[in-house]
């Protein structure tokens, strides 16, 4: 599979357009699907930093790569961390199950803030290259904390983001986190040498996926509603 700059451009312009429609669709069914819908903008943004990415390190520019390699890290290290784990929060019903979902919601918004900082901070730590036709990004901090953690960083990045897509009522919903995590284990198996970036570029494509759940609880929400309103009031006895 080769990966380049056309392909994450056509990923952009496709997301977004698609999208849009979903936004669309969704103030239709109610406004807390809205940030589902733009789950796809958001990816088609993210589609375009590492195009720019890739524009840059074939033109031989590294150095130049790195802001836009920060972009395109604001989406995979800080706001996905939140955005997903809160979205699951905003339509769950179960109270326990949202008091899970808020929980990672924070943890997510914490630790994406605390990694993100110090990358902005420091974006000399940063080195993108071009392996195997795909971006390999390294972030390569000169100290190492002595504290061994009993998971590693990589695992609870998918638990912050993998258990709330699992615990929710919605079938649909479930269905995103298992072709997630599927995505996960092929990036990490068949491109683990760039699993960022494949990764995000997988779960890009999926979440297409997420304009069809809304467009399917749209209709069901229309049907239910004309269904409703086809039955006739039966007289006051």
């Amino acid at each position: 599979m080769c990966f380049s700059a056309t392909v994450s451009y056509s990923a952009a312009v496709m997301l977004a357009g698609t999208g849009l429609y979903a936004v669309q669709q969704a103030r239709r069914l109610h406004p807390t699907y809205l940030m589902w819908a733009l789950v796809p903008v958001l990816f088609g943004l993210q589609q375009a930093f590492e195009g720019r990415v890739w524009q840059e390190l074939d033109a031989g520019n590294a150095s130049t790569a790195v802001p836009f390699a920060l972009g395109f890290h604001f989406f995979s290290h800080f706001l996905w961390l939140w955005w997903l784990p809160f979205s699951c929060y905003l339509v769950e019903p179960g109270k326990i199950r949202k008091r899970v979902m808020g929980g990672c919601a924070i943890f997510g918004a914490f630790a994406g803030t605390l990694v993100y900082t110090v990358m902005i901070s420091h974006p000399e730590w940063m080195s993108v290259a071009v392996r195997e036709h795909s971006i390999a990004y390294d972030f390569s901090v000169p100290y190492r904390s002595s504290m061994h953690l009993p998971i590693t960083p990589a695992a609870l990045y998918a638990l912050t983001i993998l258990v709330p897509l699992f615990l929710s009522s919605d079938k649909l919903i479930r269905i995103f986190g298992v072709l997630a995590i599927l995505s996960s284990v092929l990036a990490s198996e068949a491109y683990g040498y760039a699993y960022v970036s494949v990764w995000c570029f997988f779960t890009a494509v999926l979440s297409l996926y997420l304009v069809y759940m809304i467009r399917r609880l749209v209709a069901a929400g229309i049907n239910q509603s004309i269904a409703a309103d086809s039955v006739e009031p039966q007289p006051n006895k």
